[in-house]
């Protein structure tokens, strides 16, 4: 045996490496900084900005990248006409989350790896306690969430009564939804409680977003 093997070559392949993870991390966390400073300045068109950057880098390398966030659609992506400041904040803040678990190589949970007794138990119990809401009970919501002003509170109220009138409409569904997107844009700079409520209301119209 060659007791003078170079190995060199080896040395220089795991330098090589470190390098590229630093380079990686470098990145990431300049990413997770942009975020914190986009959403502490509160400046709508800097956070949309952030936001397009972080989707364009990641989007493809986290699987469901986008599931959770406002304003996204799993074939489309983010509709950016329709997404406010609150919305700006919630997403970035769950993008540096995932952003960070990717660092750190956190394996992400597919839906095939989740039990499939748990799927048929919790799905349809989840699906009849945020969808099956009435156009009264919204209302209901509204009257009670805390920190809305009574001027708010029957702005929202009076948005509910538009949804309830356009869901009655007899015209195509495309048409209900070019009269629905301006009151969904509305809810959601209005924050999370809200958005929630509005968009409980519209997925029950069946539009086909």
């Amino acid at each position: 045996m060659n007791s003078n093997l170079d190995y060199g070559n080896l040395s220089a392949i795991k330098s090589i490496k470190q390098k590229d993870e630093e380079r990686r991390k470098k990145i990431i966390d300049n990413d997770i900084e942009s975020i914190d400073q986009a959403i502490i300045s509160g400046d709508a068109e800097q956070m949309k900005l952030v936001h397009i950057s972080i989707e364009g880098k990641y989007a493809a390398y986290i699987h469901n990248f986008g599931m959770s966030m406002y304003c996204y659609d799993e074939k489309f992506g983010f509709d950016y006409e329709l997404i406010g400041e609150e919305s700006l904040k919630h997403n970035l803040t769950l993008m540096k989350a995932r952003i960070e678990g990717y660092s750190r190589d956190f394996h992400v949970m597919s839906v095939q790896s989740t039990p499939q007794n748990n799927i048929s138990v919790s799905v349809p119990v989840t699906n009849e306690i945020n969808i099956n809401i009435t156009f009264e009970q919204a209302k209901q919501q509204i009257e009670d969430m805390p920190g809305l002003t009574d001027a708010d509170t029957e702005e929202i109220k009076t948005k509910i009564d538009d949804l309830e009138n356009i869901s009655k409409e007899a015209i195509p569904k495309k048409k209900k939804w070019e009269k629905v997107k301006p009151i969904l844009a509305f809810a959601l700079d209005k924050g999370a409680d809200v958005a929630i409520a509005i968009m409980s209301l519209i997925l029950q119209m069946k539009l086909g977003m």
